[in-house]
């Protein structure tokens, strides 16, 4: 009788013993899960792009407002549902015979490139004169859509027409250069 009776505690023990460290599997399993997004959490860029105008003329920034780094994978520019390679050859499609040229227009690429935190810098700028402030009213209607990840290897396409952030990768038709 004896031995049955420490045959059951034995069995009860082990069993309780299994039980606990079932249990301190699925709290370990949880807590990594939460350690993961907090780490997703401290990288995560947020990236966008928005025109901008000023006493000194217009321009399209780029800004990095999340809390990592942006590595910016893929750029394209879209004017009238056509993609183009460079403000220069949009400029050349809203009017041919302009006469402001590179001396006074500033482009930057951003294709593989990294925006830090906190970091604004301009894609695109030109002065004003009359001839820019007409540009710039067509200039309006160009869409930017810009592939961009974490360090971590998370991507996301930022879409201008409708200022939207959704997960996932997409290729440019015509990747943008700087002229």
């Amino acid at each position: 009788m004896k031995e049955s009776k420490t045959s059951l505690f034995q069995t009860l023990g082990t069993g309780l013993a299994l039980l606990i460290s079932v249990m301190a599997l699925i709290v370990s399993l949880y807590e990594a899960n939460i350690l993961k997004d907090q780490q997703r959490a401290l990288v995560w860029p947020y990236f966008g792009v928005g025109s901008n105008f000023s006493g000194k003329g217009f321009s399209f920034v780029a800004s990095n407002n999340g809390t990592g780094p942006a590595l910016i994978k893929s750029m394209e520019v879209i004017y009238e549902d056509s993609v183009y390679p460079s403000f220069e050859d949009i400029l050349d499609k809203i009017k041919p015979d302009r006469v402001i040229g590179y001396d006074r227009l500033r482009f930057s690429n951003l294709n593989n490139t990294v925006v830090k935190p906190g970091e604004e810098r301009a894609i695109f700028n030109m002065p004003w004169d009359d001839e820019t402030r007409e540009m710039a009213s067509f200039l309006m209607n160009t869409r930017i859509k810009v592939q961009y990840c974490s360090v971590l290897g998370d991507c996301w396409v930022y879409d201008s027409a409708d200022d939207s952030h959704t997960e996932g990768t997409f290729k440019s038709r015509a990747e943008f250069q700087r002229n």
